[in-house]
């Protein structure tokens, strides 16, 4: 997993994730690629969804890759509300920014609930338990 963090303030998730080394160094290879929301670019290891012409309509096709888009964009909303649910603050990441290492200091908070959330769910898996198997067996509403 990728992930972007050190950015003060509050940005668009497509703007933070052109600073990840993922889309700088284009590390996926031919053969891989992300599925994003339309706030994304449109690049070659970035699938984003059609936007309708200027017709109004898309083809069955395009529609059907854009219910499969917002399936996995619900899995990942989801996987963001199981990590807050289990790490209260990072629901609201109030920390005051008065000394040059505070901004250090929520990375490596965030960094750490990462860890601690990723740990937590190897190990139900193990014991063959699965705290966000309630996440994973979601549906969009179509």
């Amino acid at each position: 997993m990728d992930y972007g963090l050190g950015l003060p303030g509050s940005v668009y998730n497509a703007y933070a994730s052109q600073l990840t080394q993922t889309a700088q160094d284009h590390v996926l290879g031919d053969e891989h690629w992300i599925w994003a929301d339309s706030a994304y670019p449109s690049e070659m290891w970035c699938v984003v969804p059609f936007m309708k012409h200027k017709s109004g309509h898309l083809t069955q096709d395009q529609k059907t890759l854009n219910y499969h888009l917002s399936s996995v964009c619900v899995h990942v909303e989801h996987t963001f509300s199981a990590l807050k649910c289990c790490f209260q603050s990072l629901q609201e990441l109030h920390h005051p920014v008065q000394q040059e290492w505070d901004p250090q200091y929520l990375i490596f908070w965030v960094n750490s609930c990462l860890i601690v959330h990723n740990m937590d769910i190897h190990f139900e898996e193990l014991k063959g338990e699965h705290s966000v198997a309630w996440a994973i067996s979601e549906k969009p509403d179509r």
